[in-house]
């Protein structure tokens, strides 16, 4: 039997909401692209990272495909992962929160130069203060917590499927922005390279 206690969901939903409300205030405060990657690159990258958050959070048009989601209908992608204990609800909020937190800190440190692609901006310096002395990419740490958490409260098939694509698209981004940055700031880059860990302290 699948017992879904409404209010972790609730919960849950109104985090993913006011981390996109604050993704949007930050928007447009960031400093100029200075270089970047192709658009074919880029797109695809979009692709990844959007289809996870569709299939993450059983949104829009992922749902209205005619053979679901690589030929399986959305009802089999719906299908329960856990018994969806309260225990087990819980404690994905208090991950989903706790991503959300990190995410927000570090797009909050990260100022000016963040992108929403893979860049290098004008008057680029590299961010070694916060939750960047500790790893290179904590804002995919907190938006993959965040995505973790969810999939523990929403107990969905779906949710493991907009979770490995993010994890992919996150792993693949944080490799290339670590090519980027190594090619900018060269000795700087490889000295922070040696003490901080790529999305997780002291791995990678």
């Amino acid at each position: 039997m699948r017992l879904v206690n409404p209010l972790p969901i609730v919960v849950v939903d109104y985090a993913w909401m006011a981390l996109g409300l604050f993704w949007l205030v930050l928007w447009w405060r960031t400093n100029k692209i200075k270089k970047r990657e192709s658009t074919p690159v880029r797109w695809l990258d979009k692709v990844s990272i959007w289809g996870g958050y569709l299939a993450l959070l059983e949104l829009g048009p992922i749902k209205k495909l005619p053979s679901g989601v690589w030929g399986l209908p959305w009802t089999t992608w719906n299908h329960p992962l856990f018994s969806l204990a309260a225990a087990l609800q819980y404690t994905g909020l208090t991950v989903t929160i706790a991503g959300v937190l990190l995410a927000c800190w570090s797009r909050a440190v990260l100022g000016r130069y963040w992108s929403a692609t893979v860049a290098l901006k004008e008057d680029h310096r590299l961010v070694q203060n916060g939750p960047y002395q500790f790893v290179r990419h904590p804002l995919y740490s907190g938006l993959l917590l965040t995505a973790l958490g969810t999939t523990l409260t929403l107990d969905g098939l779906h949710c493991l499927l907009g979770l490995a694509l993010l994890l992919a698209a996150f792993l693949s981004r944080a490799r290339r922005e670590d090519a980027l940055m190594a090619s900018e700031f060269g000795e700087n880059f490889a000295e922070y390279r040696r003490r901080t860990g790529q999305i997780i302290p002291g791995i990678g």
